[in-house]
Formats: structure tokens, sequence, C-alpha cells
């Protein structure tokens, strides 16, 4: 995927952390509110991921379902 940025761009990551992206490179931001705010889990959230969780759920899914 190529992807052409002009000047700099805020994303979300799928794990609620904000990043920028720049033509130098992509730098994670902090963000307190979202520290402060967030009173549920991701999917994404690194500390509920277990790979066994992720593994279970692929075999779930079937294609053209």
């Amino acid at each position: 995927m190529n992807v052409s940025i002009s000047q700099a761009s805020m994303i979300r990551g799928a794990d609620g952390r904000l990043y920028a992206v720049t033509a130098h490179g992509v730098s994670e931001v902090a963000d307190s509110a979202i520290a402060t705010a967030r009173t549920h889990i991701r999917s994404g959230d690194r500390a509920g991921f277990q790979s066994s969780d992720h593994e279970a759920a692929r075999i779930l899914i079937t294609p053209g379902a």
C-alpha cells in the first residue's frame, strides 16, 4: 500500500493509541484523555489480548456465511 502524506496526519490505531504520521515517519502521541475516559476494553488492547483466543476465533469465522 502506498500513501502520500503532504503534511501530517493523526491516526488512531486499532488498539486505541494515537499516532502522528509525517513524511519523516510514525510516532506515538500521548493521549491522556483516552487513558482516563476509557471504561471498556477494546478487542485490540494488548492487556486483554491472548493468542489462544485469537486462534479460536479464526476457526469460528466461515467465509461466505
